[in-house]
């Protein structure tokens, strides 16, 4: 019969330590195997939004030299990207703005798509964490989100002023609304400026 080691303080750290490397080794690999399906996935995910919001767009490109200014008109939501939406003919036919606005659980990453005049076309949400059956409701109750389709990004303030939070689910509503007014505000302060804003 095999000898057991002494359980002395020295043994069990080692112990621990060895459990512990092991563990970080394994993490590590399994997320370098992963790591382009989840980054492949999560274009994906982001190409369905953009063109969920953005109908009958002919192409869709990153407008990453408008992202820094985008950022400081989105405020305190956090600025993930802004897109130029170009028709079939190739002429400019909207944007699309993807913010994350913090939810009751965690950031709610959405799209935005708005056209040329700054009006909202449609939101889509790509991932959140909020509770199952309240704050997920911001995505399967029934026609909710298209309250937002036809705010107005060049007054956004007053397009919100009509917005019906879901009850029971008002941080994960309000947190949708503010993805909206912060998109509307890059469309004001940024976008419009651009060649194909408003004039």
């Amino acid at each position: 019969m095999a000898k057991r080691a002494a359980s002395t303080p020295l043994n069990m750290i080692g112990a621990v330590l060895a459990t512990c490397l092991v563990a970080a080794s394994a993490l590590t690999v399994t997320y370098e195997l992963t790591r382009e399906r989840i980054i492949e996935q999560e274009r994906a995910a982001e190409r369905a939004a953009l063109d969920a919001v953005l109908p009958g767009t002919g192409s869709i490109e990153s407008a990453e030299e408008l992202v820094a200014s985008a950022t400081e008109a989105a405020g305190s939501v956090t600025l993930q990207g802004v897109y130029r939406a170009y028709d079939a003919a190739g002429a400019l036919s909207g944007w699309g703005v993807r913010v994350a606005p913090r939810g009751y659980s965690g950031p709610v990453s959405m799209v935005v798509g708005l056209d040329r005049d700054g009006s909202v076309l449609g939101v889509s949400i790509i991932t959140m964490s909020e509770t199952p059956g309240l704050g997920t409701k911001i995505v399967t109750q029934e026609g909710w989100i298209e309250q937002f389709v036809g705010w107005q990004g060049a007054d956004i303030d007053a397009s919100a002023r009509e917005f019906d939070a879901i009850a029971g689910a008002t941080r994960s509503s309000a947190a949708v609304r503010n993805g909206v007014t912060a998109a509307g505000r890059v469309y004001a302060e940024v976008l419009s400026a651009e060649e194909g804003g408003a004039q």
